[in-house]
């Protein structure tokens, strides 16, 4: 082999081993390098035993609607492949304006064992898709022989019944391929810059704060230590990120991460407007205008680790509940009161608290906020919850709710400490009752 048909060997190795994904106005290079469309044509099985399918979409908590394709191989086929060559998957969206969408991934013959082979091969590709009709083309293929199967789905994505945000998606690519991340990147997804339309309309000026709690759940021992050990995160990531993307016309937000468990601000940064950073990035530090940055909210999630309290923090546990009561009258209550003497444009201030149920030790002083200054503001809980509602059930003549034997949410008394400011609290157990507790917010906001 000569050095020129060593790089192209190479080159063509790095396509296939690299996931590639595209927007409708530059495809995956991948699709280039062989006959795609005629593929589809022809709709041929080949020589592998594999299947395709497009599942229906759902309501993600990204509040996206969210499709999986899933190709199974057959891995006795892929043992007389081992040892060279990629089997690439390959997946196209064509919407109804036929404007192309691609994606693709390899998967090494070389790397992949002997005994990976005695069971099925499973790819899996998770999509954003907007409510429409979609062609969905897949094709699988041996990068060494080119030999090749493909077939063709169709999709129909309904919008919600009676949708509480119907036009929260009129901004977003009709298609968009979700990346395979680990936790916490799967959550937040802070490569996609799609942006959710979600006007924050008012008569008067706003400044928003939205206040995260990142602290552990008493209850949760036995999880494991960094980013992901709330499992709360499962829901508050992508509240979080959703709620980022709140713009009210005159007006700002403050996005607050709280560590109860150590009484710490572990994140904090300013969003101005609609389009316009609070703060410059650090160098390196990239950001698109008006997001969060990523990597300083991730170190704050890592902080916010339940297997590394140190002793200090321990000691004075006792003014965790305290701690929360602070922030709030800090963002709530003291600056409305400073502004109160302004003689015109005084915001209105606006209080988003997203948390699980949390629960404190015996002996926290868990004395509810005091105060004694008339302030404007509003003030609102969303409340997620892991564990389905308890149902009722009757239990010997007598009507009793079962627990979850894994895993039992705490008794919340987050909400208790703040009740004299009277906040609405939303408990949340899925997506859609996420979807329309923002919609009722920003209704009531909107009114005022």
């Amino acid at each position: 082999m000569n050095f020129r048909q060593a790089l192209v060997l190479l080159a063509c190795c790095c396509l296939w081993a690299a996931p590639g994904f595209s927007q409708a106005a530059a495809p995956d290079p991948a699709f280039q390098r062989v006959p795609f469309d005629q593929w589809l044509q022809e709709g041929a099985q080949g020589p592998f035993h594999w299947s395709a399918r497009v599942g229906r979409s759902v309501l993600s908590n990204q509040q996206r609607l969210r499709t999986r394709v899933e190709v199974t191989v057959d891995g006795s086929d892929l043992a007389s492949r081992l040892g060279g060559g990629y089997l690439v998957m390959m997946v196209q969206f064509e919407d109804a304006d036929h404007r192309i969408y691609q994606t693709h991934r390899g998967l090494d013959l070389q790397q992949l064992s002997k005994e990976a082979v005695k069971s099925e091969i499973v790819y899996t590709q998770d999509v954003f898709v907007r409510p429409g009709d979609y062609r969905v083309g897949i094709a699988i293929f041996d990068s060494k022989t080119m030999e090749h199967g493909a077939t063709v789905k169709t999709l129909h994505v309904s919008p919600p019944r009676n949708d509480a945000l119907p036009d929260a998606w009129l901004d977003l690519p009709a298609v968009e391929f979700v990346p395979a991340m680990d936790v916490p990147e799967s959550l937040y997804l802070p490569t996609s810059g799609a942006r959710l339309r979600l006007p924050v309309e008012s008569r008067r000026p706003l400044h928003i704060e939205l206040m995260m709690n990142a602290s552990p759940v008493r209850s949760q021992e036995g999880l494991h230590s960094g980013p992901a050990n709330n499992r709360y995160l499962i829901e508050l990531l992508p509240a979080l990120k959703v709620m980022s993307q709140l713009r009210a016309r005159n007006g700002g937000m403050r996005v607050s991460l709280f560590d109860l468990t150590r009484r710490q601000v572990v994140f904090e940064q300013t969003l101005l407007g609609r389009d316009r950073p609070g703060e410059l990035s650090r160098p390196g530090e990239l950001s698109r205008p008006g997001e969060l940055r990523w990597m300083r909210l991730r170190r704050g999630l890592g902080a916010a680790n339940p297997g590394s309290i140190d002793v200090r923090a321990l000691a004075n546990r006792a003014q965790n509940a305290q701690f929360f009561v602070e922030q709030i009258r800090e963002r709530i209550l003291k600056p409305a009161e400073a502004e109160a003497e302004a003689e015109s444009g005084k915001p209105l201030r606006i209080g988003i608290v997203l948390s699980g149920p949390m629960g404190f030790e015996s002996g926290e002083d868990q004395s509810p906020i005091v105060f004694d200054q008339p302030s404007e503001y509003k003030l609102y809980v969303f409340r997620h919850h892991m564990l389905p509602p308890p149902q009722p059930v009757i239990l010997r003549g007598r009507r009793v709710v079962p627990l979850s034997p894994r895993f039992q949410e705490p008794l919340d008394s987050l909400v208790s400490l703040i009740k004299p400011l009277r906040p609405r609290v939303f408990d949340i157990y899925n997506p859609a009752q996420f979807r329309k507790a923002l919609a009722a917010m920003l209704d009531e906001i909107s009114r005022l």
